[in-house]
């Protein structure tokens, strides 16, 4: 796949929706009358240190980089990125701001591209600039980290699909965790010889009915818990 590629429309919406159903699962009353207090740059802050932990920024040691687990955190960052942009569209009035955050994530995606990325230092920075210091939110992501943050994502993954797959993925297979004994210790994180989010991101780019599914995490867990007890599970 090209690494220039961009989300459908359909596909954006269809992650500004699952965002806003997450947010409202720890507080109903998001975005509009939040009574859960929340800072999603901290989050992003955090996120993306746990991202250069697991490249190994210390060069005074030795280290092994996971660059898969690294590029999972950018997925995360994610996640809070759209949440803010959610907040701040709802604040300044927005008619529909889950709606808007969608549309301004697939124009993001027609932007961004992998030759563009940058580090996370100057991802930052673009924050610091589309701050919004009259909401007292000196951080924002506003279109330019936005589409940043979509270019580190196609460097990082390869293209918009596998981008939409891993964060439709990454909720999908905390759920197939919990439902196959996460908590409980007895959940099998190695797929046949690979980490359970590698074979997850193969499995749903395969998978047609996941890209343009209308309820793409319900899906999304349904085939993962298929090929968990049919390969997975019947292996031991």
């Amino acid at each position: 796949m090209s690494q220039d590629t961009q989300f459908s429309v359909k596909q954006a919406q269809q992650i500004a929706k699952l965002q806003t159903q997450f947010n409202q699962g720890l507080d109903a009353n998001w975005p509009t009358a939040p009574t859960l207090v929340r800072d999603d740059m901290a989050a992003v802050i955090v996120e993306l240190g746990e991202r250069y932990d697991h490249l190994g920024y210390k060069w005074w040691k030795k280290q092994t980089p996971d660059t898969a687990q690294a590029n999972m955190e950018l997925i995360d960052v994610l996640h809070f990125a759209l949440s803010d942009v959610i907040e701040v569209l709802a604040v300044d009035g927005a008619e529909n701001p889950v709606e808007s955050a969608g549309l301004k994530l697939a124009e993001a995606s027609i932007r961004a591209q992998a030759k563009d990325a940058q580090n996370a230092k100057w991802l930052l920075r673009h924050t610091a600039l589309e701050g919004r210091p009259d909401l007292e939110r000196p951080l924002c992501f506003g279109n330019e980290s936005l589409t940043q943050l979509l270019s580190l994502l196609y460097q990082a993954y390869g293209s918009a699909e596998a981008v939409y797959v891993s964060y439709i993925g990454k909720n999908a297979l905390n759920h197939v965790r919990q439902q196959r004994g996460y908590k409980e210790g007895t959940y099998i994180k190695m797929w046949q010889h690979e980490e359970d989010n590698q074979v997850m991101v193969r499995l749903l780019l395969d998978s047609d009915r996941i890209l343009n599914s209308d309820t793409p995490l319900d899906d999304a867990v349904a085939l993962l818990l298929d090929y968990y007890d049919t390969h997975v599970v019947s292996q031991q």
